[in-house]
C-alpha cells in the first residue's frame, strides 16, 4: 500500500490514561508502568500521542488519602503527567463520571453506575469539570507546559444531554471534544448516537444535540473513526480469544483486590461493538488495546482507505489507546507502528492541540450546517 496520494493522514493517537471503569485496579500498574513503555515505543518511531488523563479519580484518591495508599496512588499520577510533558507528549483532560459520588464502604471502592458525565446533575457536571480543570492546570504549571487545556475525551464515549455541558466547555476555553462513535447506543448510560450526522468527520455540534451539526463555530466534535472486522477476522479472533482462554496460564492480577460481584457484574460496555449478517459483521472504532498485531494493521488498513479516498480536503483518523490494557502486548504494537514506518509515507502524528491550530488557521474546515 505504498504510497503516492497526494494528501497526508493525519493521526491523531489519543489515549485514556486510566484504571478500570469498575474503579479497581492500581495506578502504577494500568498507568504509570504501561504509559512509560509505550512513550519508549512512541519516541522509537517518532509518533506523538495525546494523553487523556482521568482527573475525577486523581481528585478522589485525594479525597480519600488516607485509605490504603491512595496517597501514593495519586502522587503517582502527577509524576504520570510530568513525564508525559517532559516527553514532549500532549496532556488533556479525561473524567469518568462514575468518579463522582463514589464512596469507600467495607473497604472497598464503590464507583456509580452514572458512567455517562450527562447523566450528572447539571451543578454536579459544573462542578466537576470545573474542579478537574483546575487541578490539571496545578499540576501542568508545575511542569512548565504550556500548552492550554483545550480538549476533553469522555469517559465511556457518554455525552448526552449536552446542552449544559456545551456551556461549561464553551466559557472555559474547551474546543475539541472526543467520544461519539456513529451508532453506539447503551440504553443504561442514556446514550444514544445512531443518529449521528458525521460518522468520522470533525464538525461543529449543535449546542442541544450533539448528534447534530450546528450553524454556530464553538465546540468541535472529533466522532472515533469507524472501522469493521470482516469474516475471516472475526472467526479468527474469536477463536484466539478462546484459546487463550482455555491453554494460557491465567495470570493474578496483583491490582484487583478480589473485588465483589456487585462491582464487577455492571458492564454496561461490554456488547458496545456491534455483530451483524454482513459483510462487514463486526463494526467497532480504532483502537490500541489488547488486541494482536494483525487485527492492528487489518482495522487500520480499512479506515486509512476509506479516509484517504474520501472528498475531505483534512483526512484525519483518530486511534483510541487504553494504556490500562497494554501489559502482554507491547510487541505488537511496536510491531504495528512499525508497520506504519515500513509501509505508509503520508501518515503525520498530530496532537489535539495541533489540530486546534489547524481550525483556527483554517487548514481543517468542520462541518458546518449552511
Amino acid at each position: 500500500m505504498k504510497k503516492n496520494n497526494n494528501s497526508k493522514v493525519r493521526i491523531l493517537l489519543e489515549d485514556d490514561n486510566e484504571i478500570l471503569g469498575s474503579g479497581i485496579g492500581h495506578t502504577m500498574l494500568r498507568q504509570y508502568l504501561p504509559t512509560l513503555k509505550y512513550i519508549d515505543i512512541l519516541k522509537n518511531h517518532n509518533a506523538k500521542s495525546t494523553f487523556y488523563v482521568d482527573i475525577a479519580h486523581l481528585l478522589f484518591l485525594r479525597k480519600n488519602k488516607n485509605f490504603k495508599d491512595f496517597n501514593i496512588q495519586a502522587q503517582t499520577i502527577e509524576n504520570l503527567i510530568g513525564h508525559i510533558i517532559n516527553s514532549k507528549m500532549e496532556v488533556q483532560l479525561h473524567i469518568h463520571s462514575q468518579w463522582v459520588n463514589a464512596e469507600i464502604k467495607d473497604n472497598q471502592v464503590y464507583v456509580t453506575k452514572k458512567w455517562n458525565i450527562g447523566q450528572l446533575s447539571n451543578s454536579e457536571q459544573t462542578k466537576i469539570v470545573e474542579e478537574c480543570l483546575l487541578e490539571l492546570k496545578r499540576i501542568k504549571d508545575s511542569f512548565l507546559d504550556t500548552i492550554p487545556n483545550n480538549s476533553f475525551k469522555a469517559g465511556s464515549w457518554g455525552l448526552q444531554p449536552f446542552d449544559n455541558l456545551y456551556k461549561q466547555f464553551k466559557e472555559k476555553g474547551i474546543k475539541v471534544v472526543m467520544g461519539p462513535i456513529k451508532g453506539l447506543k447503551v440504553d443504561v448510560l442514556d446514550m444514544d448516537y445512531t443518529n449521528l450526522e458525521s460518522d468520522s468527520s470533525p464538525y461543529y455540534c449543535d449546542k442541544k444535540n450533539i448528534n447534530y451539526i450546528a450553524k454556530d463555530k464553538d465546540i468541535v466534535v472529533i466522532p472515533m473513526t469507524p472501522t469493521y472486522l470482516n469474516w475471516l477476522d472475526f472467526i479468527r479472533y474469536i477463536t484466539q480469544i478462546i484459546s487463550k482462554s482455555i491453554f494460557q496460564r491465567k495470570e493474578d492480577e496483583i491490582d484487583l483486590y478480589n473485588p465483589p460481584l456487585e462491582i464487577t457484574s455492571f458492564k454496561p460496555l461490554a456488547n458496545k461493538d456491534k455483530l451483524n449478517i454482513s459483510l462487514k459483521p463486526f463494526r467497532t472504532h480504532l483502537k490500541i488495546n489488547a488486541q494482536p498485531f494483525w487485527y492492528l494493521k487489518n482495522t487500520f488498513k480499512r479506515s486509512y482507505k476509506t479516509v484517504k479516498n474520501s472528498d475531505n480536503s483534512y483526512k484525519l483518523l483518530v486511534i483510541e489507546t487504553h494504556t490500562k490494557d497494554f501489559k502482554n502486548t507491547f510487541k505488537d504494537i511496536d510491531k504495528f507502528f512499525n508497520y506504519l514506518k515500513m509501509n505508509f509515507d503520508d501518515l503525520e502524528f498530530v496532537t489535539a492541540s495541533q489540530i486546534i491550530k489547524d481550525i483556527e488557521n483554517g487548514v481543517l474546515n468542520p462541518l458546518i450546517k449552511k
